[in-house]
């Protein structure tokens, strides 16, 4: 397959590495340069003392190399793309594949055959699905180029008009997100409907929901680039689903799974569960989702503050949180009381690291091991053995519930971190469980 300049300047993830993979197509960068009917492989010379190994597969297009580039394709890949195209004369012509690129081919090819095989099984049209998940692609990415004009539209014009008309302002936005079949970023926009606009700070509130917003088109125009956990992060996000089949058939965590809380929201019909667990032996947090429709109810007998002994596999994400469980599973009624020392600036310090990992971590779930709740110039908060202050989003009924059952003293207890603040969902105080919500 032979390339044209433009065709390869289309495949850079950005123009800087256009650039770079352009100053990368010479003779002289490559110790290697070898040409075979199925790849293009060379070594380049970096600053270290071991060249980048790089290989091209040009019968389905794809690209590895050595290098810690977190870029897809990296510089040297498109260089190695950009000197076929420009000189292939340079190239040694091989009837045979070199081992390291033989292996790489094989496992691409082998991991394709699995997926098709199993998607045969399933009597799925691979070909048919291939072309809805194209057509979908299109329509989102038209739908993206339409959302980042909107935002920079706001922004220009002024978002201090915003409060004027708050439920209509996005209403036509939201509406083309659904057309585009991006109902993840419709999400996105509608949270800004939530926003309290006669409240002091509100300009706060909606630009970092606005730059959230902004910043998932420009990190989903730039997907390849990302790690994988951070790519499935960003599809889950803009509103592709994965089926429960392809988690489920990973290998799970087996666990002492304590049921830290159990929310409910309800909206247009649909009661959407949230099910908090905490790994006793693990040390980690997960997520069941349940969703009901109408008058369904709760499929599981789960019990706040219970045991639950199961195997459990996480959703592929950069900062896993969402699971399932893998049938069968036990559950057991006895609360166990976590055994966590944290303060609020270790939670500080959690949050941190996760934001660096994973920007678009919304919720953060935490166990606090002695906070105290306590009322402050009309506001609650927790505060912890240090005297560090932490502010509660929680209604007043479930504060004034929380300091009533605490009597002002000490407790251990599990909630939310979110927009800066902590959601209190249960505590414990002398191995005693209560729920606040």
């Amino acid at each position: 397959m032979q390339f044209t300049p433009d065709q390869i300047v289309r495949l850079a993830p950005d123009d800087a590495s256009v650039k770079a993979g352009k100053a990368l197509a010479v003779n002289s960068k490559w110790q290697v340069r070898c040409v075979h009917e199925k790849a293009l492989w060379g070594d380049c010379q970096g600053s270290g003392k071991t060249p980048y190994r790089t290989i091209v597969d040009i019968s389905n297009l794809a690209f590895k190399c050595s290098c810690p580039s977190r870029k897809f394709p990296c510089k040297h890949g498109l260089g190695l793309l950009f000197l076929y195209a420009d000189n292939p004369s340079v190239f040694s012509v091989e009837t045979e594949l070199a081992q390291h690129v033989q292996e790489w081919l094989e496992k691409r090819s082998a991991k394709e055959e699995s997926k098709n095989t199993a998607a045969a099984e399933k009597g799925v049209d691979v070909q048919a699905q291939q072309k809805r998940a194209e057509s979908r692609e299109r329509k989102v990415t038209a739908g993206i180029e339409e959302l980042q004009l909107w935002l920079k539209d706001v922004v220009r014009t002024g978002m201090m008009n915003v409060p004027q008309n708050p439920y209509q302002f996005n209403q036509s936005i939201i509406a083309r997100m659904v057309d585009s079949q991006a109902g993840g970023l419709a999400n996105q926009l509608r949270k800004i409907n939530q926003i309290n606009f006669y409240k002091e700070g509100w300009q706060k509130a909606l630009l970092k929901q606005l730059s959230k917003v902004y910043l998932l088109t420009e990190a989903y125009a730039n997907i390849q680039a990302l790690p994988e956990g951070l790519q499935a992060d960003l599809r889950t996000l803009i509103g592709w689903n994965i089926p429960k089949e392809e988690v489920l058939s990973k290998t799970g965590l087996r666990d002492s799974w304590l049921v830290m809380a159990i929310t409910n929201e309800e909206e247009s019909n649909l009661r959407t569960e949230r099910v908090w667990l905490y790994g006793l032996k693990s040390g980690r947090y997960a997520l069941i989702l349940n969703f009901y429709a109408g008058a369904q109810v709760s499929t599981h007998a789960f019990i706040e503050g219970g045991v639950v002994e199961a195997e459990l596999v996480y959703y592929p994400s950069e900062t896993p949180l969402r699971a399932l469980f893998k049938d069968p599973f036990q559950v057991k009624n006895t609360f166990i009381i976590p055994s966590i020392f944290a303060s609020i600036s270790d939670l500080l310090n959690t949050v941190t690291e996760r934001l660096s990992t994973n920007p678009f971590t919304e919720q953060i779930p935490y166990i606090f091991s002695s906070v105290r709740i306590y009322f402050e110039k009309d506001a609650w908060f927790l505060i912890d053995d240090s005297r560090k202050k932490l502010p509660l989003i929680n209604n007043e009924n479930e504060c004034w519930t929380a300091l009533s059952i605490s009597r002002a003293e000490a407790f251990g207890c599990f909630g939310i971190y979110e927009n800066e603040s902590f959601n209190l969902l249960a505590l414990w105080q002398e191995g005693k469980y209560f729920s606040i919500n």
